[in-house]
């Protein structure tokens, strides 16, 4: 069963998710009650845009083990864009009591803190997400984004620079750090980043406008 998985995670990494989910399968038909393998499967239509699908396997999975931090995030992170965000917020809350080592259930609730307005909390857990998982591209935005709303420019900054080293090919870290520069009265500095943003991304008009 373990090699099932395996391979599973294996073609999960290159974007094989169709054949990853052959291989979970495989691993459930020998081990039914496997809550980790049926929370990957839930993993396998989420990032694939079905959240629908993946939202009954993340139940499946916590109906096994309701504890489950990985299942709990996963689901909490669909919830929190529905009308039941403080449902949400509870199973994201709930993950990181589960697992407080899980980095991702930390930025998670960071992104449903700032989805319900508390920024103070977002950033506290999106500082523990860091400080967990120092790589995690996605906390170092999440953070830059709050620090900008708390007009922390400078600390915005120093968050949105460490985005762009971890991930340099998505143009909304370039776009932030740009506004957070021309913020700052940078305006020679805020140049590159507006530039290589709509390099990116050439329609987008933000950025165009912003560099004009």
């Amino acid at each position: 069963m373990e090699t099932f998985k395996l391979k599973a995670q294996s073609l999960s990494a290159i974007g094989k998710i169709e054949e990853a989910r052959i291989y979970l399968n495989k691993a459930l038909a020998l081990k039914p009650n496997d809550y980790e393998s049926i929370k990957e499967l839930g993993n396998s239509y989420f990032f694939a845009g079905d959240h629908k699908m993946a939202k009954i396997y993340y139940q499946k999975s916590l109906a096994i083990n309701k504890n489950y931090a990985p299942a709990l995030t996963m689901l909490g992170s669909i919830e929190i864009n529905s009308d039941n965000k403080q449902d949400a917020l509870s199973l994201l809350i709930k993950a990181t009591e589960s697992d407080p080592q899980l980095a991702p259930a930390w930025g998670n609730l960071a992104n449903g803190y700032v989805q319900l307005g508390k920024t103070q909390e977002a950033e506290i857990a999106c500082r523990k997400a860091i400080e967990l998982n120092p790589k995690l591209f996605n906390s170092h935005f999440l953070l830059g984004t709050i620090l900008v709303g708390q007009r922390k420019l400078q600390e915005a900054e120093i968050s949105t620079r460490k985005a762009i080293e971890l991930n340099p090919k998505l143009f909304n870290s370039h776009f932030l750090l740009g506004t957070i520069l021309i913020g700052q009265k940078k305006l020679q500095e805020a140049e590159q980043p507006l530039r290589k943003t709509i390099e990116l991304k050439p329609d987008f008009f933000q950025a165009h406008s912003a560099l004009g």
